[in-house]
């Protein structure tokens, strides 16, 4: 009967035991915290990971284009060669004098407005072939920087001889004739539209959109190196390039000429004619891309927002606040929470069973839970932990984190990673020092036997900064009207009495009170979203007499203007489309198909979309190369290609949230109702109800093929970069601090989105409640990232007064990370406050008013260019910009100081006016001067 035990504890000592060669190896690597982060066997590493707008330039333009349009650039090659051969030059561009240069540009832009779609096809590759540096220029050597360095250069030169114009109205001709030919396949599809839909929805390939692959990769070409001021261009050509930069962004918020519409605005058109079926060939990577680089390059970016809203405040009378993403800089990641295995046990056993006997566990001191991560202080599992785990997760528990429990139990020290091993003593660089052996494992030691005297804790770098600042990162933040309701609680506790409106009055209440009060009101910070609401609650009681200062004419203002008539439209085609782009969506006959610039005529786009892209078959013996190689193409394409949808998408979301909430409040909370009404706080929660770790270390690039590498190739061999299974393995993807930008970037603009929807929104934030996001976020704290933890942590505070006292209690290691990275309320009760009972539907009167002051403010500012849909107390049919209702001037000091205009033509018969209108006029002057006398005399 006592051999069961004994058989447990054997078997998990060899288990143990056989670790240990793989522990001693990895402990000798240079970088020892090296562990996958997808592992839940080690101490996952830090990422090393710099959020900024966008990715560099070579990585931000092989995005551009799929693996599938390889063959494009020997194409577009050729297509300068053969007008080179025609005009008898040698087509090497870099050796054409300036001259020469502008006067084929100029014959190039000519040229796209010919009648015939070859001459205008071949002009556009030609074009593009400019702008992606001209790559045969560099068949006798050269490097990517190089070809970067001459495609920067070939922008602006294009630019400055005026093609933008000329591509944005080759643009509006292409979307024309595709919007003709698909009219005309409608018509005769007869009566069964919906088959028919569907077979042109099935049957959109790259050979479908050609020419306006070509036009949208052209501007993108041209608009990515001129927004950005971290090329290295010549010294003596900055100040030319400075003038070209800001007259670029300049025209970029123009109408174009074929269009009364901007650049962004036709995007955003061509998104929704997209999504309706109207057009389903337009390359929507590549649109989205398009679109996103326009914003950035108009409205500004991270850095352009932060010295914006100085400026804002700075004006406003108000003093500067800190930077978000600076301050994330200088934080350190949070240790990774506590995931509970699927088998129920505490342990870190793949079977389900624990490690350690539960009254071991139950037993450890206080100072162990705080070491440990998110682990109930009584052993129970929180309520929620059932469902932490999706199927198919590893396991997160590991036996380093048992060893943890057990040495600090005995007194040992547990503040560096090395003291967790059971194995014989390592020091700091993985070697052993002969102490213990391997056939003993993890059994050699007993629970209660002292630390070990030879391994002492390791001293911090005196170089290196300090891991934790001594105090917390933020300053904390109290409102007005929580300093009033702080003082109308305390005189109905004292004196049962209340000034409403008055958050000055201390008379009587007690010493402490006052002294409370003083600190509230050191720490008050009033935002440019409360003047805002003021000033429009004004303008909004005394509309007759009250009119609105000038609207100062920023892009973000001017963005609105236009994007407003059809805001609810864009915002479901960028949310559809993001579904689309989802990485557990699965293929639906009804799903718009996102895969137009990626699948070939020759591909079967329903085995493609239903393809995992996770694992290959590469056995060579079975399979011929080339089928081979074009199964794995395609597999890595489709996927790198959702990525890219998601990291564009987010980004214009965010973008669009981040501009409009500075220029006026109620123009984001416009744009964040219509992205909650699409349904965008379930559609991000199901995006990160996934691996998240493992879709961040996601390896889906061939980095022969990116751009500009793959046109290097080819300028130098007359052919492509070979695939082969080097070019799939790539040996840093198992290293534990490699991740994918894009996706990590991605990640965090969908958490700040998240969190600029929910912030201090009730209704919203139980919707975070009901849709159970708080393990999914839980898990997704396991990417140490610092940013991408400070953003989840947000969204767990918000919402912890909603998941009870027994959630807390069993996640205190992610009560106390909320601590110490997230600014603090003075008077949010966020870790003690109990909400349990409340529902949705309670704090529906919050968001009503928020859509009714919403709509009086569309109505007053913009009533001439909406209709409002309100119908409360008769605001639909109320304009605000009504003439009538317009404040009149009745002050004989401005009107006669007032300047007009006089017209030509009145200048030039002034005296016939004054002979008419004047001298032979008829004046009762004592009837004039009797009626002033009596109206002064009143």
């Amino acid at each position: 009967m006592d051999s069961g035990p004994e058989l447990c504890e054997s078997s998990l000592a060899q288990r143990r035991a056989a670790q240990l060669p793989k522990l001693r190896e990895l402990m000798r690597r240079p970088k020892p915290d090296s562990v996958d982060v997808t592992d839940g066997n080690g101490s996952d590493p830090d990422l090393d990971f710099v959020y900024a707008d966008c990715d560099v330039l070579s990585a931000e333009l092989s995005e551009l284009y799929t693996y599938s349009e390889l063959d494009d650039f020997a194409l577009n090659a050729q297509a300068f060669k053969k007008y080179a051969e025609k005009r008898k030059m040698r087509p090497l561009w870099a050796t054409l004098c300036p001259d020469h240069q502008k006067t084929i540009a100029l014959d190039l832009i000519e040229t796209l407005e010919a009648v015939q779609p070859e001459r205008r096809l071949d002009t556009l590759r030609i074009v593009l072939y400019l702008l992606q540096g001209a790559f045969l220029d560099f068949s006798g050597g050269g490097d990517k920087d190089q070809c970067l360095e001459a495609s920067a250069h070939n922008a602006f030169f294009l630019y400055e001889a005026g093609m933008l114009q000329a591509l944005c109205t080759s643009l509006m001709v292409e979307i024309g004739n595709l919007s003709k030919e698909d009219d005309m396949a409608r018509r005769d599809s007869g009566n069964d539209s919906a088959a028919a839909l569907n077979r042109r929805r099935k049957s959109a390939t790259l050979a479908d959109n050609q020419p306006l692959r070509l036009i949208l990769s052209a501007l993108y070409h041209l608009i990515e190196p001129m927004r950005r001021t971290d090329l290295r261009l010549p010294a003596e050509k900055k100040e030319n390039y400075d003038r070209l930069r800001k007259e670029f962004f300049m025209e970029l918020g123009q109408p174009i000429f074929a269009s009364s519409e901007p650049l962004t605005v036709v995007l955003f058109q061509m998104m929704t004619s997209f999504c309706s079926g109207s057009n389903p060939h337009f390359p929507m990577k590549k649109v989205l891309l398009l679109l996103w680089k326009t914003l950035l390059a108009w409205l500004g970016g991270w850095e352009d927002l932060r010295r914006m809203k100085d400026d804002k405040r700075k004006a406003a009378g108000l003093p500067s606040c800190e930077d978000t993403l600076t301050i994330a800089k200088t934080m350190k990641p949070a240790p990774a929470p506590h995931i509970p295995s699927l088998g129920g046990g505490q342990g870190g056993d793949p079977d389900g069973g624990s490690a350690m006997p539960s009254g071991r566990r139950r037993g450890r001191p206080p100072l162990a839970r705080r070491q440990m991560a998110c682990v109930s202080s009584d052993g129970a599992k929180s309520p929620d932990d059932d469902d932490d785990e999706p199927q198919g997760l590893p396991d997160a528990i590991d036996d380093a984190d048992d060893e943890v429990m057990i040495d600090v139990s005995s007194g040992g020290k547990t503040d560096t990673p090395s003291d967790t091993s059971t194995v014989s003593p390592l020091d700091d660089n993985g070697n052993n020092d002969g102490s213990g052996s391997a056939g003993d494992g993890a059994s050699s030691r007993r629970p209660d036997s002292p630390a070990p005297q030879s391994v002492p804790r390791p001293p911090e770098p005196p170089t290196a900064p300090p891991l934790l600042p001594k105090t917390l990162p933020w300053k904390p933040k109290v409102r007005e009207n929580e300093i009033e309701q702080f003082l109308e609680h305390e005189r109905a506790k004292f004196f049962d009495y209340q000034l409403p409106g008055d958050a000055q009055t201390v008379f009587g209440l007690p010493q402490p009170i006052h002294q409370s009060v003083a600190a509230l009101r050191k720490h008050v910070y009033i935002s440019m979203t409360e003047q805002q609401i003021k000033t429009e609650e004004r303008l909004s009681k005394y509309c007759f007499s009250l009119k609105e200062t000038e609207i100062e004419e920023t892009p973000a203002e001017i963005l609105y203007r236009h994007l407003l008539p059809n805001i609810p439209q864009y915002m479901i085609a960028l949310l559809k489309i993001m579904l689309a782009a989802a990485p557990s969506s699965k293929a639906k006959s009804e799903a718009i198909n996102i895969l137009s610039d990626v699948l070939t005529p020759e591909t079967d786009s329903a085995q493609i979309l239903t393809a995992s892209g996770s694992s290959y078959s590469l056995d060579a013996s079975s399979t011929p190369a080339n089928i081979l190689e074009q199964s794995v193409r395609v597999g890595i394409d489709v996927n790198r290609h959702k990525e890219i949808v998601v990291k564009a998408a987010s980004s214009i979301l965010l973008l669009l949230l981040k501009h409009f909430r500075l220029n006026h409040v109620y123009q984001f909370e416009y744009l964040g109702q219509h992205l909650v009404f699409a349904n965008c706080i379930p559609l991000i929660l199901k995006f990160f109800d996934q691996k998240i770790a493992q879709y961040i270390q996601s390896k889906n690039d061939l980095n022969p093929w990116n751009f500009p590498q793959a046109v290097l190739h080819y300028a130098k061999n007359e052919s492509w970069p070979e695939l082969s299974l080097e070019n799939l393995e790539l040996s840093d993807t198992q290293a534990g601090g490699y991740y994918v930008w894009r996706n990590l970037f991605s990640a965090i603009n969908l958490l700040r989105i998240l969190n600029k929807l929910t912030k201090w929104k009730h209704a919203r934030t139980m919707m975070l409640v009901v849709f159970k996001s708080a393990p999914i976020l839980k898990r997704s704290l396991r990417v140490k990232q610092a940013l991408f933890q400070l953003y989840c942590l947000k969204l767990l505070k918000m919402q912890a007064k909603y998941l009870g006292r027994q959630w807390r209690k069993s996640n205190m290691e992610i009560m106390s990370s909320i601590y110490s990275k997230v600014r603090h309320r003075l008077n949010d009760d966020w870790a003690y406050g109990n909400e349990t009972q409340s529902k949705p539907w309670d704090f529906q009167n919050e968001e009503s008013a928020l859509k009714f002051a919403v709509e009086r403010f569309n109505a007053r500012r913009y009533g001439d260019m909406i209709q409002s849909t309100s119908s409360a107390e008769g605001l639909a049919s109320w304009n605000f910009n009504d003439p009538e209702f317009q404040p009149y001037d009745n002050n004989i000091v401005s009107v006669l100081g007032a300047h007009y205009e006089l017209t030509d033509r009145f200048k030039v018969n002034y005296e016939k006016w004054l002979e008419r209108e004047v001298f032979r006029a008829n004046v009762d002057w004592d009837q004039l001067l009797a009626l002033n006398k009596g109206i002064a005399n009143q």
